[in-house]
């Protein structure tokens, strides 16, 4: 019987030492949590008054493309020039057609008739919008009139993904 006790020891001992010196496990990211990474990076959430987790809100949204959405995050100012919107989408090709509509609703918004309401500031923000995907998620950064401020944005959330 101490033979079976040493061999139960030794087991043991073995398993939490793996515990200890394995890297604990990333937490797993969520629309919230990337999105609050987002705008720490780029500094800009002092522009923003609400905030949503219905799809409808997005405007770049068809209601096509909103049923392929799981969940999300979007945040924005009174007139949505500064915003932020983070999407899971059901699966990933579902998120490489919704970066498609993103990229598509940054060129027509950059084009319009729609800008003249925003100033100089304002539409510059539209034009250096960032969008990207990682796996399921998608996101929208439209924080800054500087590209390279939406980009850290950016590289902040694919940090945590």
């Amino acid at each position: 019987m101490t033979k079976f006790r040493k061999i139960i020891c030794t087991i043991l001992a073995m398993t939490l030492l793996i515990g200890l010196v394995a890297e604990p496990a990333k937490p797993k990211a969520n629309c919230k949590s990337l999105c609050s990474a987002a705008l720490k990076a780029t500094g800009g959430s002092a522009n923003l008054k609400y905030a949503s987790k219905s799809a409808l809100d997005f405007g770049a949204l068809s209601s096509a493309a909103r049923k392929k959405v799981k969940t999300m995050q979007y945040v924005f100012d009174a007139k949505e020039a500064y915003s932020l919107c983070v999407m899971q989408a059901k699966n990933a090709s579902q998120a490489k057609s919704l970066l498609g509509t993103l990229k598509s609703y940054k060129k027509r918004n950059c084009k319009s008739d729609y800008l003249s309401d925003y100033t100089a500031a304002e539409k510059q923000v539209f034009q250096n919008a960032v969008c990207g995907q990682k796996g399921k998620y998608v996101w929208y950064i439209a924080m800054s009139p500087k590209k390279d401020v939406n980009m850290k944005g950016q590289t902040a959330l694919k940090k945590k993904l």
